[in-house]
């Protein structure tokens, strides 16, 4: 199972590694062609803008010229600029009558079919026309026309052959740049991956040595914060549960093997001395008879180290509601003031009606029956046994007393595991899982077990966590 689970996780890291690199590539690409787009735009407009006011001026000018001196000061203004300028724009003239000259052309001639040159609409309006080039490139004539208050007409006109040169260059100069950029972007994804997936190959490592046979490999945090970082977290407590499971397992299989050898023994051997020949019929039954009784023996011994097992794991199932505590207690105490009273020992129960708790009910009632049992079964006659309920400052109690003979300081620390009896309790019959199963379900509820004890008696209490 594990080798799948590891085969899964390298090419869930392949995978991830080859998308996620994939991705910044995508990323960086694309936020580089965006800029690039951006810059082109807002170049090619900033230029036109600035072509189109040069042309605008231009036209001023020369309508200024044309309103001074006539259509001679025009002429003669025009060839100033050409000369000067160096032909940069076209220069259309039209009369009140219609007839139409060119004053100035574009140097190496005009290359724009200039018969689509409109009219403006409104007088002291202009009107922009942009005219294809006929060889069929990308440029093109910026024309300019405003009409006069005679009805003449003045087109200035400039061609974007300059701008579409220089866009054309940056363009070419953008990607010469932008594929090194690239180049430069893939390493750093690569790199960036790698930084970022190092989790999932020291996750996979840990899954190599766990499959290895070491059980106690974890994975190295980063204490990063990031998903990956908690990804390793959660997969270290999965690793811790999973080892208190296998380690809770070994221990319940060690102590059935163990604990079950001598209730067989002797269930085998009730059988085997029932089955002699020399056995009457009479015989042979009080032999079954205590046959069933060991059996029945040895199923509750088998349940009670089941539920400690699954209690100390964490894997007990509790159904978890909210009961009245004294509820709870007044049916356990119900059973044992009875078997108190037959063995001559006070038996009495206090505290508040109030107090709720959210617990197992079954499961609580069997701890709190446990201690009872204990306390009556080790109290001498005309002793006392009292349960008390309450609620302080750590929350819930529930607390058992008695009048017995205490338990030796020295086998306090010890009362706890599981088929432990002292020398004071051999007499008695039992199998040693009591307090064992009581401190098993106050855990799995989140509440302890606590005890003090002396040659006057001994104390127990049942803490919860506040409710």
């Amino acid at each position: 199972m594990f080798s799948k689970g590891l085969e899964l996780l390298k090419r869930t890291a392949r995978t991830a590694g080859f998308r996620l690199g994939a991705w910044h590539l995508a990323v960086f690409l694309a936020g580089n062609l965006l800029v690039l787009g951006l810059a082109y735009f807002m170049l090619s407009a900033s230029l036109q803008s600035k072509e189109r006011t040069e042309i605008l001026d231009e036209l001023q000018e020369l309508g200024a010229k044309y309103k001074e001196g006539g259509i001679s000061s025009l002429r003669d203004e025009a060839r100033q600029d050409a000369v000067g300028g160096g032909n940069w724009f076209f220069v259309r003239f039209t009369d009140p009558e219609g007839n139409s000259a060119d004053i100035s052309t574009l140097k190496g001639g005009m290359a724009y079919d200039t018969g689509g040159i409109g009219r403006p609409a409104i007088s002291g309006t202009t009107r922009w026309d942009s005219l294809p080039s006929r060889s069929g490139d990308e440029d093109r004539l910026e024309v300019a026309t405003r009409q006069f208050h005679d009805g003449s007409i003045l087109s200035v006109g400039r061609d974007t052959s300059g701008r579409e040169a220089f866009l054309e260059r940056f363009s070419h100069t953008s990607i010469a740049i932008l594929f090194p950029a690239a180049l430069l972007g893939l390493l750093a994804s690569v790199f960036l991956t790698r930084e970022a997936l190092s989790p999932l190959r020291h996750l996979a490592d840990t899954v190599r040595e766990i499959e290895s046979g070491n059980l106690d490999s974890r994975v190295c945090l980063r204490d990063t914060g990031d998903e990956l970082d908690d990804l390793g977290r959660l997969f270290n407590l999965m690793l811790e549960r999973i080892s208190l499971l296998v380690s809770g397992m070994r221990d319940a299989l060690d102590n059935v093997a163990h604990d079950l050898r001598t209730p067989l023994t002797r269930l085998r051997a009730m059988a085997e001395d029932g089955l002699r020949p020399e056995k009457t019929p009479q015989e042979r039954g009080e032999a079954l008879s205590d046959c069933l009784e060991e059996s029945e023996r040895v199923l509750q011994l088998l349940n009670a180290l089941i539920d400690i097992s699954e209690a100390e794991t964490g894997t007990m199932k509790l159904r978890l509601e909210r009961h009245n505590l004294a509820a709870i207690t007044a049916k356990v105490t119900n059973v044992y003031s009875y078997l108190a009273e037959a063995k001559k020992i006070r038996f009495s129960s206090s505290g508040a009606d109030e107090i709720t708790l959210l617990c197992d009910r079954d499961r609580f009632s069997q701890a709190v029956a446990n201690l009872l049992d204990n306390a009556v079964k080790y109290t001498p006659p005309g002793g006392e046994v009292r349960l008390e309920t309450g609620l302080d400052g750590e929350g819930p109690f529930v607390m058992v007393s008695d009048t017995g003979p205490g338990i030796p300081e020295a086998e306090l620390p010890r009362i706890w595991e599981r088929l432990y009896r002292g020398d004071s309790s051999r007499s008695e019959k039992g199998m040693g899982l009591g307090l064992s199963l009581v401190r098993a379900v106050m855990k799995a509820h989140g509440g302890r077990v606590e005890v003090s004890s002396s040659a006057g008696g001994s104390v127990f209490k049942l803490r919860f966590p506040p409710v």
